[in-house]
């Protein structure tokens, strides 16, 4: 299936178009909402917001629709909106999404990334699950936690779960994730700490996945059952058997206790052993501790064979999570997904979603541009931010040719650089992150 520019438009213009002829199933009133003739029909809304840039809204519907003198107004286009319900995006990014095969693979897995991001917008306190009220000197805020799933070698996200601030759960949101992905092709997870919960190794076998998860404590002496060697580098097994009761109740129950058995207190959620439950369930990894290129030691978790992935290629895999982490930069900051234009979590959701789908719409167009064209000493990629500008223009309206303009842009890739994290005190955005959208 062709990823050009116009061959991407028309596919996703099209589920657009096939959503618009059942209207009744994205309204939040069927039978009534989306029935008028009326300039917002269901597709021109659904297009105007994925194309909504960080301008006013009255100057987007003036570029939508030419500076006509019918343009409709502000508040035409906000009280469509609220008829729409938020899971019209989240069917179009995935509908979408399972168009874009993965091209390409790390030794024949597809290799994804799990992280969770932040999402700070205006005040609104009647979602108390979103809301943190300020200082004496702040106003207060909304937050939401975004968690996702990276194609590292595709450059696309495959999957979306958006939680409120206090109820959120990124372990939760993994095994959902992970719950709703069975079927795919084998897959290789990488996480950073914080993921390291035998519930989630659990959900993540059960879906057929192999994983690579950093562990809390770098130089823990004492992990899964097993004591931990001093030596600098070390890659032991681990075979242990979970279960819910203790040695003692298994005695009364004329049960035998497993070899290298460890209890699981019935507060530890565990979704294949229930509290009370008498059964066992065997759990096999290796904990590998590896030294870094900056000499700095970490204590990794997985389930990869040892003879095929052995410490070295581990060090490498781990090193492409960071993929995930200027993904994030680039949807919040290129693609403008900190620009809202709502407060109400029902609208922001539809943007945060109309945001990922313009990301990897951007990112499939790009896969078909010839990055070895002209000469260059260095490897070359597509600048992304020209590439968002370009497929958002198509979306609009403008019949232009992506590729040649975006082969006459290329970017050289320079893997070994690297600069200081810096540490910011205020959440200020720099110019140099102006969206392209």
């Amino acid at each position: 299936m062709k990823n050009t520019g116009r061959a991407l438009k028309e596919r996703l213009l099209s589920m657009i178009g096939a959503m618009g002829e059942h209207p009744e199933r994205y309204a939040k009133d069927p039978g009534r909402d989306f029935t008028r003739r009326r300039s917002l029909t269901l597709p021109t809304l659904m297009s105007l917001i994925l194309t909504m840039d960080e301008k006013s809204m009255w100057k987007g519907l003036l570029g939508y629709f030419q500076n006509g003198i019918d343009t409709p107004s502000a508040s035409a286009f906000v009280q469509q909106r609220k008829k729409l319900l938020p899971q019209a995006f989240e069917d179009l990014f995935h509908r979408f999404t399972d168009t874009l095969s993965a091209r390409k693979k790390f030794q024949g897995y597809r290799l994804l990334a799990v992280d969770g991001t932040s999402l700070k917008s205006m005040s609104y306190p009647e979602d108390s699950a979103a809301y943190r009220s300020g200082t004496q000197r702040q106003h207060g805020w909304n937050l939401y936690h975004i968690n996702a799933l990276f194609d590292l070698e595709n450059g696309i996200y495959t999957d979306v779960l958006v939680q409120k601030e206090h109820t959120k759960s990124e372990d939760a949101a993994l095994c959902e994730m992970a719950g709703r992905s069975v079927g795919l092709e084998p897959v290789i997870l990488l996480a950073d700490r914080g993921y390291e919960a035998y519930n989630n190794f659990a959900h993540l076998e059960q879906a057929g996945w192999k994983y690579l998860i950093r562990l809390k404590d770098r130089n823990r002496t004492y992990a899964y059952g097993i004591t931990l060697p001093s030596q600098p580098e070390f890659d032991l097994p681990v075979h242990i058997t979970l279960g819910r009761l203790t040695r003692r109740q298994l005695e009364q129950r004329g049960i035998p206790t497993p070899e290298a058995y460890c209890r699981l207190p019935n507060n530890v959620p565990f979704d294949y052993l229930e509290p009370g439950n008498a059964g066992f369930y065997p759990f096999s990894a290796r904990i590998v501790r590896l030294r870094l290129k900056d000499g700095s030691m970490e204590t990794f978790i997985t389930n990869l064979n040892q003879t095929q992935f052995p410490p070295a290629v581990l060090r490498h895999l781990y090193a492409r999570r960071w993929g995930i982490e200027t993904s994030f930069r680039q949807l919040k900051y290129t693609v403008g997904m900190v620009h809202l234009h709502s407060k109400r979590p029902e609208l922001l959701l539809q943007e945060i979603f109309s945001a990922f789908i313009i990301f990897n719409f951007t990112k499939a167009a790009a896969w078909e541009a010839d990055t070895a064209w002209g000469c260059s000493k260095y490897k070359r990629r597509v600048n992304f931010s020209d590439a968002v500008y370009l497929c958002c223009q198509t979306l609009r309206g403008w019949s232009l040719d992506v590729l040649p303009l975006l082969e006459r842009k290329l970017l050289p890739c320079r893997p070994d650089r690297s600069f200081p994290r810096p540490i910011v005190a205020e959440n200020r955005i720099s110019p140099m992150y102006v969206p392209s959208r």
